[in-house]
């Protein structure tokens, strides 16, 4: 078998005419017009801005959602898309956990020492980045055997001195490594890509007798701005990872939203190996799709009425809770600049995100009397539910789930 390149599953062609999409990616079923739809600047998962809108499709057949390729997609993500390259310790807060930060690889390094895994067992993460998760794992289970992936260079310097040089690739994947792999892991990867079935084929011939891919992507519909994001053209619901599973050749023997919050965790095997053609799952793909349909018409209100909000009290001292996203995507809407950005991330403490300066909250200025919530809707009020032990006494914080 000769070299896979995988900027050829990231970079191919979805069947459209324009930038209008017809088909699902993952059913083939024929789209209605886009049921979201923003002007310019969209914004993307690394919270820059690019110059095209946001669009947003949801397939009435099988519950996916998905948004059109990104323009010179294979650049974007060989030049431009950069995660956490600040330094070795970078890392994106996943959640606080009794007033303790706990950060994204962290948990997923958890998650991974779960499964089991014989020993010496060969683990492949794929889309590796600096492979911060993978060498955590190794922290705890030094008998593994790892190899990193990514279609980018940039990453090479931080898999030096724990991968061997023979069990690192970039680009394309090396043809002896079909069939290898008790593990395959992909964090957050098959969001980004245009083909999913084939990437997720590609993952499974990479796979030993009785191994297992490991992957996750976002769960749209309980972080709902994962709708918006721009690299993110597939929004997968458990209804369209099933049959994303499926016709890939494999079993998901776990699917679950509770393990990662925010995200869907699946845990296959590939079907010719499997006992169980189902994995003994269930998915409900009309609650999918109307979950995502009210999730986009929220989206649709909130940030209209954000706008309007800013044409009443132009000029007042804002801050954003959050220098993420959301707070890139609030940002995007505003007719000015916020005074600050607050975040409870150490790491990025003291440092410019979209030219602000980031500041722990207990250091908001005395100025400021308008907070926006740059989190997630569904749980911003529990986030800053201690807001009154830091905010400034003149401040009001407004929720976009209000607007």
């Amino acid at each position: 078998m000769v070299k896979t390149s995988v900027l050829f599953l990231i970079k191919q062609k979805s069947r459209s005419e324009g930038n209008m999409m017809t088909q699902c990616r993952i059913c083939g079923a024929t789209l209605s017009p886009p049921d979201y739809s923003a002007a310019a600047p969209a914004i993307t998962s690394i919270s820059t801005n690019l110059a095209i809108p946001t669009e947003t499709y949801i397939c009435r057949n099988c519950g996916h959602g998905q948004s059109p390729d990104l323009p010179k997609i294979q650049e974007f993500y060989d030049t431009q898309y950069r995660i956490s390259l600040q330094s070795d310790q970078h890392d994106q807060l996943y959640v606080v956990r009794d007033g303790q930060p706990v950060f994204r690889t962290q948990r997923q390094a958890e998650m991974l020492g779960a499964i089991g895994l014989p020993l010496n067992a060969r683990v492949l993460d794929f889309g590796a980045a600096k492979g911060t998760t993978l060498r955590s794992l190794l922290e705890s289970r030094p008998d593994l055997r790892p190899s990193t992936f990514d279609v980018s260079d940039d990453y090479i310097g931080f898999w030096q001195g724990w991968v061997p040089a023979s069990e690192q690739a970039t680009h394309c994947l090396p043809a002896e490594w079909q069939g290898r792999f008790d593990l395959v892991t992909a964090h957050f990867v098959l969001e980004h890509v245009v083909d999913p079935i084939g990437t997720l084929k590609r993952l499974a011939e990479l796979l030993a007798p009785g191994g297992k891919v490991f992957f996750t992507v976002p769960d749209p519909l309980s972080n709902t701005g994962d709708f918006l994001v721009v690299d993110h053209v597939n929004h997968f619901t458990a209804s369209s990872l099933m049959r994303t599973c499926e016709l890939a050749g494999l079993v998901a023997h776990t699917l679950s939203r509770e393990l990662f919050r925010g995200a869907y965790v699946v845990i296959a095997e590939q079907a010719a190996v499997s006992a169980s053609s189902s994995g003994g799952l269930q998915t409900d793909v009309g609650s999918d799709i109307t979950q995502a349909l009210d999730a986009l018409a929220f989206w649709a209100k909130a940030l209209g009425s954000l706008d309007a909000d800013q044409h009443v009290e132009a000029h007042v001292p804002t801050a954003i809770y959050g220098a993420g996203f959301y707070g890139a995507l609030i940002t995007s809407r505003l007719h000015q600049k916020p005074l600050c950005f607050l975040d409870r991330n150490k790491y990025l403490q003291g440092q410019d995100y979209l030219g602000v300066a980031v500041l722990a909250p207990e250091d908001c200025p005395d100025s400021i009397r308008r907070i926006y919530p740059g989190l997630n809707p569904l749980h911003a009020r529990a986030i800053l539910a201690d807001a009154e032990t830091w905010m400034p006494p003149a401040a009001k914080i407004h929720y976009l789930a209000d607007q």
